[in-house]
């Protein structure tokens, strides 16, 4: 384990530091299996390429105090312009798996995309009262 890094989970401020935190805590062919990427990892190398060119002009001396980042996705309102992409898996890192991330997903008021399986899915995760678009 490095002892580089302290930080706790609610600490973590960019995604180097997640990653990190995840490699000192997750079996070795976990990470690995979270961490990579399919056959040559061209699309990872790309994705990662991606994000460095975005680039957030800071703002100084502007009231944040209002601040809305809600939205909506094919009419549906989220909390902000972040979903969770269709992943594999998750039982590698948390006993609930899935359920959890579900779970986490709809406690942010956020769309979590899934490949297959949807309906066991949420009725595992939400309570009776969910509906989405008047659907239960």
């Amino acid at each position: 384990m490095s002892s580089k890094l302290t930080i706790a989970m609610d600490q973590i401020v960019n995604m180097n530091e997640f990653q990190e935190l995840a490699k000192l805590v997750l079996p070795k062919m976990y990470y690995e299996f979270y961490s990579g990427g399919a056959e040559d990892e061209h699309t990872l190398k790309e994705n990662v390429e991606a994000f460095t060119r975005i680039m957030f002009r800071p703002r100084v001396l502007v009231d944040v105090s209002k601040i809305d980042t809600s939205t909506s996705i094919l009419g549906y309102p989220i909390s902000a312009p972040i979903m969770i992409a269709p992943t594999a898996m998750h039982m590698l890192a948390h006993p609930e798996g899935e359920t959890a991330t579900a779970k986490s997903a709809a406690a942010c008021n956020t769309i979590m995309s899934e490949g297959s399986g949807i309906e066991a899915l949420a009725s595992r995760a939400l309570d009776a009262s969910f509906s989405w678009k008047g659907v239960k």
